[in-house]
């Protein structure tokens, strides 16, 4: 099982390294701001643990709860000037997915590069995309940067594998296949236009199941990888959740059980992924601050 506490609690603790320093040395405590802007209750506890998260390694957190109907897109986007202006902080996250009436585009569009901690504005996409960065010290999306730190962790091998990501979107499938494909993997985003799925998911060595539409919420257009759906010593990566409205039950893209035994590697439902992602926003936003009074 590739769990992801004995990476995470490494790099946490790097982070607090890092953060004793930019206290010692330059006398600045690096400070992050989330923007609650939707009602997904993942959300709400991703954002929980994130505040957690950077009390134990001494980074300044806030949670900012945009998330009401009265807020708009001139609303939000008045926020992140503010942000982008307050020196005391380094970095700020968006949480997705936005309300519906919030534009992504202009969102990420007025959030400064600086700042951006979850790789998300034109600048840090059109960087990863020319192949301008590192996993160690760039600002890279924090679902796939875990994801690929947590498959190098484990030797998980990529290059020349056919590898299968289910779900294209800006936050996870797109950024996901360019870093996987820059391993020299080869790379299919599926999504749910994707003919003959079942055939791609069979041959591939690696899959990344990231859709977030399991099946009780979304009737036939939802999506649960199980062992029918795999070949003999696959990797398999959960990524997808969602929480049932009507009963509160965590809901995952991956079928956990059917799958021990039939996969070489294989993340947890929790305990993988989603920690994987908090550690690399930690991480964010050490590389933001310092980078912000040149310590980089």
């Amino acid at each position: 099982m590739m769990v992801a506490a004995p990476l995470a609690a490494r790099m946490k603790q790097e982070v607090m390294l890092e953060a004793t320093k930019l206290r010692k040395d330059f006398g600045v405590q690096p400070k992050l701001v989330a923007l609650l802007i939707g009602n997904d209750p993942v959300s709400r506890t991703y954002v929980e643990l994130k505040k957690n998260d950077c009390a134990e390694v001494g980074i300044l957190s806030e949670v900012r709860d945009l998330s009401s109907e009265k807020f708009t897109s001139s609303d939000v986007i008045d926020e992140i000037h503010s942000l982008n202006e307050d020196s005391g902080v380094h970095a700020v996250i968006p949480q997705m997915p936005f309300s519906g009436k919030i534009s992504e585009e202009k969102v990420f569009s007025s959030l400064s590069p600086d700042k951006d901690v979850d790789g998300l504005t034109p600048f840090r996409l059109g960087k990863m995309i020319r192949g301008e960065y590192t996993l160690e010290d760039s600002l890279l999306p924090c679902t796939p940067k875990g994801v690929t730190l947590l498959c190098r962790y484990y030797s998980i091998p990529l290059e020349g594998s056919e590898v299968t990501i289910v779900g294209r979107s800006t936050l996870v499938g797109e950024p996901l296949r360019k870093l996987l494909q820059d391993l020299n993997g080869t790379v299919t985003c599926c999504h749910t236009k994707t003919r003959d799925l079942l055939r791609r998911l069979k041959e591939a060595d690696v899959i990344i199941a990231a859709s977030g539409r399991p099946p009780e919420i979304y009737g036939i257009d939802g999506f649960r990888l199980n062992s029918d759906m795999v070949k003999e010593g696959s990797t398999v990566v959960s990524v997808g959740v969602r929480k049932d409205p009507n009963s509160g039950k965590m809901l995952f893209d991956v079928d956990l059980p059917s799958l021990k035994g039939k996969c070489s590697f294989l993340t947890p439902n929790t305990g993988g992924v989603g920690v994987m992602t908090r550690a690399c926003l930690l991480q964010n936003t050490i590389i933001a601050a310092k980078q912000q009074i040149g310590a980089a």
